[in-house]
């Protein structure tokens, strides 16, 4: 597959450094840009609409071919660029291009109000639905200063949205924005090249990353901000990036769209690989294979010893009577010498806990703790591997979280209900995860049975807040069981069909 995130990235990179389009030795150069803006900006002061910045700067070439920077008390020294740009193009400030760069208002918000209050969260996938946008209190004074208009940027100053921005359009409401939020006005380089792609770009996030500190989550301030590096084409040059960008990002979605069919096209191959194979249909049965019912005497065996060396509870030798309904539905579908079988019977289900979070003592790396979070980032593999996160001796005794044993399976049962791993070492679990632990059977073959049965596992769960399958009702379950010998003959052949699957779609 394409990584097309990759794609779009290095379309950006080349358009900042002036290498997407050719360049037009006719075209007037950002200089005379600049000069102009320079000028707008010193009408708005004469006129008190701005109030002069200070912080204000000219970067120039100097006559030895190196980039000097002039501040305000005429003070000047030699700068570092990000990169030598093109013939005609200019780095300035982004405060030199901007009217004013300010930190958003401070306000609860309510169900009415004198103007809406924009905050990061209500910023999603590039757009804000201003109806559920809430309202806060202000004064008139305060609204002056703070009121959005279209054209204005909001920056996102700290936290796991650092940096995202969000260009103003089509706005009619009155609106501020809060105060987690940095305002860009008036940007004038035209053409949205700066609005709408040196914002997405890596030399963006490259420069902002190393302005941005802060103890414990980081955060960029408005003087910072400013301070960032813009490269500036020519006018007319703007445009053909911006065009170029389009026609190549319109293809790039494409590919985007391509490979998003083709993914769910494997998926539904997989899972009808799955199926057939959970309906005995995707090995030929062997007569001389040791029947189902014959391994389930086995394991209860196998758990009536346990249960005598103190390893099992009574309550685990308890099994959940199948009754044959009148349409004989479980039992017409399986092949010769399968039984159908609660989860409960062919294994021990173990839920997880979580110790008291506030005492460090109880967190470590003695013992691997897995939650559905961590769970959600291995689904690409059968086996969990290199977890995160651990328990100390301590905290797995000061919590409902038991030790499992290595080879068992992981089930979510909630947030979300059905990611599955195979743990290939000793661990634990928090309250979010199931775990399966077969009685002589084939682990990996559970694992796809699990697989095969998760959206009618989910058709099961409970629950206002979230969707939760209860560790009972999960334990009721039933599940196809081959001999043994099928078991491993099935679980051979959905691992290479899916390999074949994958290698076929990449």
């Amino acid at each position: 597959m394409i990584d097309t995130k990759a794609l779009r990235e290095k379309i950006l990179d080349l358009a900042m450094r002036g290498k997407l389009v050719p360049q037009d030795p006719n075209d007037e150069p950002a200089s005379e840009l600049l000069k102009r803006i320079k000028a707008e900006k010193e009408e708005l002061i004469k006129q008190k609409k701005i109030k002069r910045d200070k912080s204000e700067t000219e970067i120039f070439r100097g006559d030895d071919n190196l980039h000097y920077e002039k501040f305000a008390d005429g003070t000047v020294k030699v700068i570092d660029v990000p990169y030598e740009l093109p013939k005609g193009w200019e780095w300035v400030r982004l405060i030199n291009i901007t009217s004013r760069i300010h930190y958003g208002y401070t306000a609860s918000a309510l169900t009415e109000g004198d103007a809406k209050l924009l905050r990061i969260t209500d910023i999603q996938k590039n757009r804000v639905n201003w109806e559920s946008v809430p309202y806060c209190n202000i004064s008139n004074t305060k609204l002056d200063d703070m009121q959005l208009i279209n054209g204005d940027i909001v920056i996102a100053r700290t936290g796991g949205t650092l940096g995202k921005s969000f260009h103003i359009m089509d706005l009619t409401d009155v609106a501020v924005f809060a105060s987690y939020l940095i305002r860009l006005q008036s940007v004038d380089i035209k053409n949205s090249f700066f609005n709408k792609r040196f914002l997405e770009s890596f030399e963006y996030w490259k420069q902002l990353d190393k302005i941005s500190g802060g103890t414990g989550q980081p955060n960029v301030n408005a003087t910072n901000l400013g301070l960032l590096l813009i490269p500036v084409p020519p006018e007319k040059e703007q445009s053909r990036i911006l065009n170029k960008i389009y026609n190549l990002f319109e293809d790039v979605n494409l590919i985007d769209s391509e490979q998003q069919y083709l993914t769910n096209l494997s998926e539904q191959l997989k899972q009808k690989v799955l199926d057939i194979a959970m309906q005995g249909k995707l090995v030929p049965q062997d007569p001389n294979d040791e029947p189902a019912s014959v391994l389930l005497e086995k394991i209860r065996a196998e758990k009536q010893r346990l249960f005598e060396e103190g390893k099992l509870k009574k309550k685990d030798l308890v099994e959940t009577e199948i009754v044959k309904g009148d349409d004989n539905a479980y039992y017409e579908k399986l092949p010769k010498g399968w039984v159908i079988s609660p989860i409960s019977t062919i294994s021990k289900v173990i839920s997880g806990g979580t110790p008291k979070t506030s005492n460090k003592n109880y967190f470590g790396r003695n013992i691997p703790w897995i939650t559905p979070a961590e769970m959600g980032k291995k689904q690409n593999s059968m086996y969990f591997i290199n977890p995160e996160k651990g328990l100390t001796i301590e905290g797995l005794q000061k919590s409902s979280a038991q030790r499992i044993d290595k080879n068992s399976i992981i089930f979510s049962k909630r947030a979300p209900i059905g990611y599955i791993n195979i743990v290939p070492f000793e661990f634990s679990t928090n309250q979010g995860c199931l775990s399966i632990t077969p009685y002589i059977m084939d682990v990996e073959y559970i694992y796809f049975a699990l697989g095969q049965i998760t959206p009618e596992i989910e058709t099961r769960a409970s629950g206002t807040t979230f969707k939760e399958i209860s560790a009972t009702a999960f334990s009721d379950t039933l599940l196809g069981i081959p001999p043994f010998k099928e078991q491993v003959k099935i679980k051979d052949a959905i691992i290479k069909v899916n390999s074949e699957l994958t290698l076929f779609f990449q």
